[in-house]
């Protein structure tokens, strides 16, 4: 009878129990103090595609301007270990993304700690790197000089040239640096046409991330962007990928691009009342009161700008050497090395358009 008696109680407090789900708001979640996952890949190989084993992936219901139907098919996508000869040797040749101390990371964060007052962050990021400084090694100078003609000079240092790669910023090994691969093959009309061919050669993304949080109806971010590579090649070739023309080379290549400054200038992403996606860096417009002279007042909001001006968000891309084909060093072919420094952007938009 006890035994019973037990059951039945057991049996009904769930019946008598009642609760009910509460959205979490910003407030709350950003109380969230977690550490968040992380995700290593150890001995990872990835091969799809593979044409000669009909396992390609297409995309139809395409039509040129003469209506002819067109097929874009890819036939090679792979991601392996360094010196994979453009993807020939991959199955038996792995790659380490990530190691336990550098992982791949995704995230809630509170965004107080980086400069995202008052909201819950979705971080998803690469590797840290091992010291948290530029890719590259410059060489400054101080300039004087007007954003506009009529207006205040600005003064301050500018990037003169860059002199050098620093690799030990990297948290990654040689084993973790990938190759990677992507093939695409053009059928016009039934008949195979051409195909192009992108390969990459020991590829690092340390440093890089994405912020994601809610903005007032649309989602706000912010992005870096870091990417080094050995080399990024383009080729075309014939329908079966077997006649080759000459190669553009990208050498010794870094790109580090900063989007958005937190709540100051967020990048945004939102779908219009017209269907169309659209992508914005937020304009510096309003963003602290003009002056009789036409600069910023002083105070506080002028600071912030002299603040992003200095150290805030900015793109640099450096390549060491462009070469078409397999042209020696110092001979028609080779169009030496491209910098773009300290390129910052104070207002950008990008939207879609149906055709």
């Amino acid at each position: 009878m006890i035994n019973s008696l037990r059951f039945i109680t057991l049996a009904v407090l769930p019946i008598l129990a009642h609760s009910d789900l509460i959205p979490l708001n910003d407030s709350t979640l950003k109380k969230i103090d977690g550490e968040g996952i992380g995700i290593v890949l150890e001995d990872f190989v990835y091969q799809a595609g593979e044409q000669t084993n009909g396992g390609t992936f297409e995309i139809s219901g395409l039509e040129n301007s003469s209506g002819q139907s067109v097929v874009l098919g890819i036939s090679q996508f792979y991601v392996a270990g360094s010196n994979s000869n453009r993807g020939v040797n991959v199955i038996n040749n792995p790659v380490n993304l990530g190691r336990l101390q550098y992982p791949y990371n995704i995230e809630l964060r509170d965004g107080n700690d980086i400069g995202i007052t008052d909201k819950a962050v979705l971080e998803l990021a690469a590797p840290e790197k091992l010291v948290d400084l530029s890719y590259f090694q410059t060489s400054k100078e101080n300039r004087v000089e007007r954003r506009f003609p009529g207006k205040q000079a600005a003064s301050g240092q500018r990037v003169d040239r860059i002199t050098g790669l620093d690799e030990t910023i990297f948290s990654t090994r040689g084993s973790e640096r990938a190759d990677l691969g992507i093939r695409f093959d053009l059928e016009v009309g039934g008949t195979d046409a051409q195909s192009l061919e992108n390969h990459v050669k020991g590829l690092a993304i340390d440093g890089s991330y994405v912020r994601l949080w809610g903005g007032e109806d649309r989602v706000e971010a912010e992005v870096n962007f870091n990417l080094y590579a050995e080399q990024i090649e383009f080729r075309a070739c014939d329908s079966i990928g077997t006649n080759c023309g000459d190669s553009v080379n990208f050498n010794n290549i870094g790109i580090e691009a900063q989007l958005g400054d937190g709540n100051f200038q967020p990048v945004t992403f939102e779908v219009t009342s017209a269907g169309q996606f659209s992508f914005l860096v937020g304009s510096l417009e309003g963003k602290c009161p003009i002056g009789t002279t036409g600069g910023c007042e002083a105070g506080s909001a002028k600071l912030r700008l002299e603040e992003y001006y200095t150290s805030g968000p900015s793109t640099n891309i450096y390549v060491d050497n462009v070469r078409i084909g397999t042209a020696p060093v110092n001979t028609v072919g080779n169009f030496g090395s491209s910098t773009i420094s300290n390129l910052q952007i104070q207002y950008l938009e990008v939207t879609s358009h149906d055709l």
